[in-house]
């Protein structure tokens, strides 16, 4: 090839040269996809970055792109990997490298997302980012992974929820308790928080006083998870006292179970 005879006409001139400088665009490629190859990820980044600084009009722009940010994500530098990606898909949307990025984003992203109770910025990124490929390549081979990742997210967010609750809870905030139950019952409706969230709701009523709601909250809970014993025989427990003091006008001889 052409480049090769400048790279030896460079360095047998004696000084360290930018052995690239006159290779074309599809020279240059290949030049770096051979470190991509080898897995050698920090030059293939240095090299696909340089070409698209040169060559950011040529046919083969968004092929460095894309490959610069695959460098990223096989190197697990996933905030860089989640830039390259989104830049690609704003810079050639009708690459045909746009569905792979937007899987990979969708999974940068998810690895970036940390422990439920720490800020929750990537788990959001993850979701919109998985939720956007689902919308647009429902027939794509790589669908059950990012609905895999959409799910485990969507858990995530509810545990976070819930467990805002329970702290409010224990502390006797229960007004505020009941504010974060309710975001799991109605936003994390598919979650397996919700059982609980529902009974603890009713909970968090009857410590206020509010035994109408209490009742409804907790009958309603009942007929809706007959076989969560243990809660439901709680929540049976509660409308017993709930009945003690409606009947009786007071909350003297009334014991709270024991736990709460």
């Amino acid at each position: 090839m052409l480049w090769a005879s400048v790279v030896l006409s460079v360095v047998g001139c004696g000084g360290k040269k930018d052995i690239t400088a006159y290779m074309t665009s599809k020279e240059h490629f290949a030049y770096a996809m051979k470190y991509f190859n080898k897995k050698n990820y920090l030059k293939a980044q240095e090299q696909f970055s340089l070409i698209s600084y040169r060559h950011s009009g040529s046919e083969i722009a968004d092929d460095a792109q894309f490959y610069l940010a695959e460098s990223y994500f096989l190197d697990k530098d996933y905030v860089s990997a989640s830039s390259e990606y989104d830049r690609l898909v704003t810079a050639f949307p009708r690459s045909e490298f746009v569905e792979k990025a937007l899987y990979r984003l969708a999974v940068s992203y998810y690895e970036l997302s940390p422990h439920y109770a720490l800020d929750q910025k990537f788990t959001y990124d993850a979701l919109n980012a998985a939720q956007n490929f689902m919308d647009l390549y429902r027939n794509s081979e790589h669908y059950a992974d990012v609905e895999k990742i959409f799910k485990n997210i969507r858990s995530k967010l509810a545990n976070k929820d819930y467990m805002n609750a329970t702290v409010y809870r224990k502390i006797s905030e229960y007004e505020a308790a009941i504010a974060y139950y309710d975001i799991v019952i109605a936003e994390h409706y598919e979650s397996s928080f919700v059982p609980e969230a529902r009974f603890w709701k009713g909970y968090c009523y009857f410590r206020l006083k509010e035994y109408q709601k209490a009742s409804l909250t907790l009958q309603r809970f009942i007929d809706d998870f007959p076989l969560k014993k243990d809660l439901v025989n709680d929540a049976l427990e509660l409308l017993e006292d709930i009945r003690k003091l409606t009947d009786h006008g007071g909350e003297r001889g009334v014991t709270v179970s024991k736990g709460r």
